[in-house]
């Protein structure tokens, strides 16, 4: 894990001011003792479903969209109506991470919160295709997923921040510290210490013969913002789902489905391409078409 050293006493008075005014004291919509019920691993269904009226409804209605989303393999086994299913079906430890998440990039619906909330969870998600492919195992590509998804957090405090101050922080200060204010919430909110390391990246690591959770999430990070770069979404080449069913499910069926169950599916653009299969059923069509 990289330690992220404050150049000067004027950043560490701004850090410790966000840290102080804004992590610390930030409205979540919820009582903080909600996350620590998640934290036991005896945590009975019906305590988890005791705290589905502490959450915000946007909260409850995204963690849904997610759990019943092709993400999780849920569209085809019927989807899911109690909330202690959903969390269990998600994690404990995911589904915190996911209910502060949710909670931070939605407390302003501006354009640059929502942005910030579409780059986090794609990396996520993407993130999590590279670590399947990769072959990582289960914990891992968990780490992956949840990293992903709280890599720029620290980028929501300042923000929030900016808000409530009326200051504008320089984008040079942003780049450099949003990683420093993101590890002081994991602390803060006692998170698991892995996504220190993940949030602190500055250096491609490999573990025995495949990249590290870090490096994952690292990829998946440039990937998506070299998209929002350029493009001002996150745009992918991908096969579709036909009607014929000669597909049904694709990367970008999928992506499509997970960011639609957050709402944030408009920052989304699949350009088709079709799989051989799908190339020789459109030759077919066409040749009957020119027959008739």
């Amino acid at each position: 894990m990289s330690e992220i050293k404050v150049e000067c006493q004027e950043d560490f008075e701004i850090l410790r001011e966000i840290e102080e005014k804004i992590i610390k004291k930030v409205d979540l919509g919820f009582d903080s003792h909600v996350l620590q019920v998640l934290d036991r691993e005896d945590v009975s269904r019906s305590q988890i479903e005791t705290l589905k009226a502490q959450l915000s409804a946007g909260v409850v209605t995204r963690l849904f969209g997610l759990a019943n989303s092709v993400h999780y393999g849920r569209l085809r086994a019927g989807k899911m109506t109690d909330f202690s299913d959903v969390i269990l079906r998600l994690g404990l430890g995911p589904s915190k991470i996911y209910i502060l998440s949710l909670a931070l990039f939605f407390l302003n619906f501006r354009r640059d919160f929502t942005e910030l909330a579409a780059r986090s969870f794609i990396i996520s998600f993407l993130g999590k295709m590279l670590a399947s492919k990769m072959g990582l195992a289960q914990d891992e590509i968990r780490e992956v997923e949840i990293g992903g998804i709280f890599l720029k957090v620290g980028k929501v405090f300042m923000l929030l921040y900016e808000q409530q101050t009326g200051r504008k922080l320089e984008d040079s200060f942003v780049s450099q510290y949003y990683p420093f204010l993101g590890m002081r919430a994991v602390e803060i909110f006692k998170l698991p210490e892995f996504l220190n390391e993940i949030i602190s990246f500055s250096l491609m690591r490999f573990a025995e013969n495949a990249f590290s959770v870090s490096s994952i999430v690292d990829l998946a990070h440039s990937t998506v913002d070299k998209s929002f770069k350029k493009f001002g979404k996150f745009v992918i080449q991908s096969p579709m789902p036909d009607a014929e069913g000669i597909l049904l499910s694709s990367p970008g069926s999928i992506l499509s489905a997970q960011l639609e169950a957050v709402g944030l599916g408009s920052f989304l653009e699949v350009v088709p391409t079709l799989t051989p299969r799908q190339q020789i059923q459109a030759l077919r069509k066409a040749s009957s078409q020119n027959c008739q």
